[in-house]
């Protein structure tokens, strides 16, 4: 019997969906109306996973201003203005996952507050941080020791490239665009 990864500390907060528009965007997200707004706009690093059918597909952090609505923003939103290709094809990924009729979800972890002394260029102080690097750093360690990788679609991480197929599409885009 395979062993099963369990991941206690990630709250499920919404669900990818295809756009049925006239925009460019492919994709949107619903969040799950049990989740506050808090915490979707809180300032705090963070850790974010997109889940196919259960499946960790991604694992992410930032630091955005506007909390995890801002960051998923420019995922949804990346099929317009100036995208870079991890977006740009992160995007597509999760469109083609819901064409297969997956559940594609958003997951997050959230690390609390604490006090550091914090240098500035001639004095220090006291203020609160979030360590969301260490944290997605540790996220994607946990999740490579039970698997022997990451998740397909850390291309970075894993040495591998976006699909051809993607990036094409993505150079296309910035011809058309100039």
């Amino acid at each position: 019997m395979k062993k099963k990864f369990i991941y206690p500390n990630v709250t499920k907060i919404g669900k990818f969906s295809l756009r049925n528009d006239e925009s460019n965007n492919k994709i949107k997200i619903e969040y799950f109306k049990s989740i506050k707004e808090g915490i979707l706009k809180d300032n705090a690093g963070r850790v974010y996973l997109f889940f196919a059918n259960n499946e960790i597909m991604k694992i992410g952090g930032s630091m955005s201003k506007g909390g995890i609505k801002s960051t998923m923003s420019f995922y949804t939103d990346s099929q317009q203005g100036n995208p870079g290709p991890n977006r740009f094809c992160i995007h597509l990924l999760i469109e083609e996952e819901l064409k297969k009729q997956k559940n594609v979800e958003l997951g997050l972890v959230m690390n609390k507050k604490i006090k550091a002394e914090t240098m500035g260029l001639k004095s220090k102080k006291n203020i609160y941080v979030s360590a969301f690097k260490e944290s997605e750093d540790f996220c994607k360690q946990e999740y490579h020791e039970f698997y022997g990788k990451y998740p397909p679609w850390n291309f970075q991480e894993n040495g591998t490239k976006y699909p051809s197929r993607l990036i094409k599409l993505h150079n296309e885009y910035i011809k058309k665009r100039i």
